[in-house]
């Protein structure tokens, strides 16, 4: 056996080892951390496995020209494995398994996959070496340079194979250049943003399965939320050590992107700090810029974008839940939270007022014997006066097609406000509360037109055994006005503000554009729309923040919509009609503002319908 077999095996023995010591750190880090990964809703998760890990899907649906390149290093990645494990294992003198065809046609299909990873690094390393888009950091990381090229001069390496003679000097010599960068790039992996090469597909298939899943406090367990850096669940761990530092979780950010401190990527980067040095005490109000906790709006944009599977929002509404339960809660908060327990609504108003509404409006208390769905009012629908008015057209709707419906005698709040600020002992107070009563009145169907109480009760309530079908005002409408054909003579030219709550975590963007053409209105979307809308700034208990820094979100977003020329807003959620009406009174813009549900029943009652 030649000395280069012996001297491989101490190299590989060296890289490896190096390798699975960093690694076995992480592992530890990980299984330390409390709660089990979940595992449930197999079949979803395979789905989103296939399309995001398999299919690169976020990657390239974000930046097409950047998602090519980096399709094309993973899929030569992917491509390479057996031929870097043939060479290893013909290396440490095993078995030599390069001299047979089915390896030469393997390694002549090989050169394409090392065509479009030599295009895709080299892209890929302009883009992160000179353009350096913001979202990217200030600095040039010279690692990722350094490993950018390493994976070049793989390529060029294994090219040069076609050249060179496997058994002559330069033959050994590029093998072995070949083999060392690889190993090298093995033990530098741990330590980089590629590390989410191997990371990925596990946060990805772990995800949740549905946008901003929030598990629910065991106060039995003395559960109070993520007070210190140890408090941090497996998935967070896992998601600081995976991210890839991509920055589009800071650019669809509307809290970053209107000059607010928060930054989702830092607050990952600054738990992956704090766990790698062995802070595990340290608290995290500590690890995270000030008060950029209580800037965030829930709206899951960071989640959404992120193409490795990180999860933002169950460590930003778990450290809120660490500092509620010590009394730390902002000012702001503070009488929201009085409101909600003495009068169980967000405004802290009385239920006579609610109980006017429900009369002059004309509307049954529910039964099930006589009515096919339960309106849900909400804080906004029940107390809100200028939202009412979209309730009415949406009773006068329903009732034009012969819909029966009613409502609770008494309804609270559903809790979202609570939940998502971290109060989660108020939140199930509720909750528990709202269960009995609609448990006891027998419903099958529920339908409001709050995407954020769409969430709660359709999502947040399964989670605490209620399961009931709850279905957004919007979609219920599409689906009962698809007969309508009407020939509108003129049509309105209409922007369509998506809520958050509706487009990015119900998936109901088309429902309202379906309605909007159906009656009349030609709709141009602002510059972000559909599943992907920028926020309004009300979600998260932010409706009630005095503004403190930077842009109005809600500024941002009116200015964006106003931009399409329409001169129509409409919009599918109380509360971002209170923030861009709020928007447009201080702009002093003449754009008129209002609900889908009134626009529609405008537009119907018009042609008779």
């Amino acid at each position: 056996m030649n000395w280069d077999v012996w001297a491989f095996r101490l190299v590989f023995l060296a890289f490896v080892g190096w390798f699975a010591q960093q690694m076995l750190f992480r592992w530890r880090l990980i299984a330390a951390a409390p709660q089990n990964f979940r595992t449930d809703h197999v079949a979803q998760r395979t789905d989103r496995f296939i399309t995001e890990v398999l299919f690169q899907s976020k990657v390239i649906g974000a930046r097409p020209w950047v998602g090519i390149a980096h399709l094309g290093v993973y899929y030569g990645f992917v491509a390479f494995g057996l031929f870097t494990a043939i060479e290893a294992i013909r290396g440490l003198g095993l078995i030599d398994l390069t001299r047979n065809t089915p390896f030469h046609v393997y390694r002549l299909l090989l050169v394409p996959f090392s065509l479009a990873v030599l295009f895709g690094i080299v892209a890929l390393g302009i883009r992160r070496g000179i353009m350096r888009p913001p979202a990217l950091g200030q600095t040039v990381s010279k690692e990722s340079i350094l490993i950018a090229v390493f994976i070049a001069a793989l390529m060029v390496t294994f090219l040069l194979t076609f050249r060179i003679d496997a058994d002559s000097v330069a033959g050994r010599v590029n093998w072995w250049v070949h083999m060392v960068i690889i190993l090298t790039f093995l033990g530098l992996i741990p330590n980089s943003k590629h590390l989410h090469l191997l990371l990925s597909p596990f946060t990805v298939f772990l995800k949740s399965p549905i946008l901003g899943t929030v598990e629910n406090l065991d106060f039995e367990k003395e559960q109070v939320g993520l007070e210190t850096v140890k408090d941090l669940p497996s998935k967070a761990v896992l998601d600081a050590i995976t991210c890839v530092e991509c920055g589009r979780c800071q650019d669809n950010c509307p809290a970053y992107g209107t000059g607010k401190l928060l930054n989702p990527k830092m607050l990952i980067l600054q738990n992956e700090a704090a766990l790698l040095a062995g802070e595990r005490d340290k608290k995290l109000v500590d690890v995270y810029d000030s008060g950029v906790l209580w800037q965030c709006t829930t709206c899951g944009a960071c989640e959404q974008a992120c193409p490795v599977g990180v999860e933002h929002l169950p460590a930003v509404i778990g450290a809120r839940r660490g500092l509620v339960s010590n009394g730390d809660a902002p000012e702001f908060l503070t009488t929201t939270y009085t409101n909600l327990e003495r009068r169980q609504n967000i405004w802290g108003l009385t239920y006579d007022q609610r109980a006017k509404f429900v009369q002059s409006a004309g509307v049954e208390i529910f039964d099930p014997a006589k009515h096919e769905y339960l309106i849900w009012l909400g804080c906004a629908g029940a107390f809100e006066a200028d939202f009412q008015k979209s309730l009415r057209s949406l009773f006068d709707i329903l009732r034009a097609h012969g819909k029966t419906f009613g409502v609770l005698s008494k309804e609270k709040c559903t809790g979202d406000l609570a939940k998502r600020t971290g109060n989660e002992y108020i939140y199930q107070e509720l909750a528990n509360d709202n269960i009995a009563n609609l448990r006891a009145s027998g419903t099958k169907k529920i339908v409001t037109s709050c995407p954020h109480c769409l969430k709660t009760i359709g999502h947040d309530y399964r989670m605490m055994g209620y399961d009931v079908e709850t279905v957004h005002s919007a979609e219920l409408v599409e689906e009962l006005t698809r007969h309508v054909a009407v020939e509108w003579a003129e049509r309105d030219r209409v922007t369509y503000h998506d809520p958050c709550y509706l487009g990015r975590y119900a998936g109901k963007h088309e429902e309202p554009r379906e309605l909007l053409a159906r009656f009349g209105a030609d709709v141009t979307d602002p510059v972000r729309a559909h599943d992907n809308p920028f926020c309004c700034g009300a979600g998260g208990g932010l409706l009630f923040e005095e503004h403190e820094s930077g842009k109005r979100i809600s500024q941002e977003r009116f200015e964006q919509l106003q931009a399409t020329g329409a001169g129509t807003v409409v919009m599918a959620c109380p509360f971002c009609s209170i923030m861009l009406k709020g928007a447009q009174a201080s702009a002093g813009a003449e754009v008129q503002m209002m609900d889908l549900m009134t626009y529609v029943d405008g537009q119907m009652k018009k042609v008779g319908q």
